[in-house]
């Protein structure tokens, strides 16, 4: 009985080992290497490398939705007699919303590349929009706000302004159209030499179509020649300062000149141009991240660089044009700005904005005396807004905007009452999660 239990101990055993041993003689397949993301420091928080590659690239964004009101100006409504005489000026404000929304989500690509001249950079940021009520909704929908390469000092693509500064840093919104100096996006082609010491220097190609203002008072032809920018930037452990110029063509496509010009001939064409200078400051020595933006600008037959865009000013006061044309030739219109703003941290979640800015517009007087709707006018915008940040990269905010448009008497004119000045209060409700 013993025996007949060895025998079958031994034969279990075997058929036990035996599929074992022979599986080791079958091949083995390996699994392919993973390819973990890691994180790419050189550039800065956020970015990893794409798997696979010498490449860094970093995703973010964010989710803002505005809640606003705005006082309404109304339309306004002129009586007169059988005889044209004006009998009455008022405002019909009914017409006009008062409050409204304002959303919109951001997405943003960087990518960076290094190459023996240099990193080879390409950058995307794409907006979604939906404005109702008191926000423009012509910008619903989707818009490629930046988009561009940078490599061994040139830029080519879609991005902001080399003339432009501070940009509107810390304010929500704008008060009158253009109310805190210029803040564009244009198409450029652009060369950056960058000499040491936080020194810099800029030249830039921009696309003159993008800066044209209310271009139908001298009958603006095909751009012919693009808008040349320069700036020199300087970047030091008190702050950042900035002088930037521009030159921008008006030429008209108007030939015959029937008010007093021969029959058959071209209007001339003149040049435009703006010169800005800016200084950020930083103030951190009051508190972490305190900073004062003081910036001035003047244009002569380019007023967006002053922020002056293509629109009736508060459609009351005045037209806005760069040049209109007068006895056969484009006379430019002339205007400055000046803005301030200053960002205050009370504690490291709390923060405060206070801002101010004014623009003037002057017309050649022959143009005065010709088109009813220039006038000259000043206007002004005072602003403040306070926001909380509960959470890192999450703000809720509010702002109040004060705003003021006067416009000035020609000659003898007598302005009509309602016609010559016009304030304006809006308020906006801001919560912004960046990601």
């Amino acid at each position: 009985m013993r025996s007949v239990k060895v025998m079958l101990t031994g034969g279990v055993a075997a058929l036990v080992t035996a599929p074992a041993a022979f599986a080791a003689d079958l091949p083995v397949a390996k699994s392919a290497p993973v390819e973990y993301v890691r994180v790419c420091s050189t550039h800065g928080e956020g970015f990893f490398y794409v798997p696979g590659t010498d490449t860094c690239i970093r995703l973010s964004g964010y989710v803002r939705a505005d809640f606003g009101y705005a006082q309404p100006k109304g339309a306004t409504v002129v009586e007169t007699d059988d005889f044209g005489n004006v009998t009455g000026v008022w405002k019909n404000g009914r017409t006009q919303d008062a409050t409204g929304s304002h959303i919109r989500a951001r997405l943003e690509v960087d990518t960076r590349t290094p190459t023996e001249y240099g990193t080879v950079r390409a950058f995307l940021r794409y907006e979604i929009e939906k404005n109702t009520g008191i926000f423009d909704a012509s910008d619903n929908g989707a818009l490629l706000d930046h988009a561009y390469i940078q490599w061994a000092g040139f830029t080519a693509g879609r991005v902001t302004s080399f003339f432009d500064f501070y940009a509107n840093d810390l304010n929500f919104g704008n008060g009158f159209e253009g109310s805190f100096g210029s803040d564009v996006s244009t198409n450029l082609f652009a060369y950056t030499a960058t000499f040491g010491e936080g020194f810099s220097a800029s030249i830039a190609i921009e696309d003159g179509n993008e800066r044209r203002t209310n271009a139908d008072f001298y009958d603006a032809a095909g751009q012919r020649m693009p808008d040349v920018v320069a700036n020199v930037n300087i970047q030091q452990d008190w702050g950042t300062a900035q002088l930037s110029g521009a030159l921008h063509q008006l030429n008209s496509a108007t030939i015959n000149a029937p008010w007093g010009g021969n029959w058959g001939q071209r209007v001339d064409t003149t040049y435009g141009w703006a010169v800005q200078g800016g200084v950020k400051l930083d103030l951190s020595k009051i508190a972490a991240g305190d900073v004062l933006w003081l910036q001035a600008a003047y244009a002569d037959g380019a007023l967006n660089y002053i922020g002056v865009g293509d629109i009736a000013y508060a459609n009351y006061a005045s037209f806005v044009t760069d040049g209109a044309i007068v006895n056969g030739d484009i006379k430019k219109t002339s205007g400055w700005n000046a803005t301030a703003a200053f960002l205050h941290y009370w504690t490291p979640t709390v923060r405060q904005s206070l801002f101010g800015s004014y623009t003037g517009v002057t017309y050649d007087r022959a143009v005065r005396a010709d088109f009813a709707d220039l006038r000259n006018f000043d206007a002004w915008t005072v602003g403040s807004n306070v926001i909380w940040s509960p959470v890192s990269a999450f703000d809720i905010g509010v702002e109040v905007l004060y705003s003021k448009v006067e416009r000035k008497a020609f000659q003898n004119e007598v302005l009509l009452r309602g016609l010559k000045s016009e304030d304006a209060v809006t308020g906006r409700l801001r919560f912004k999660r960046e990601f």
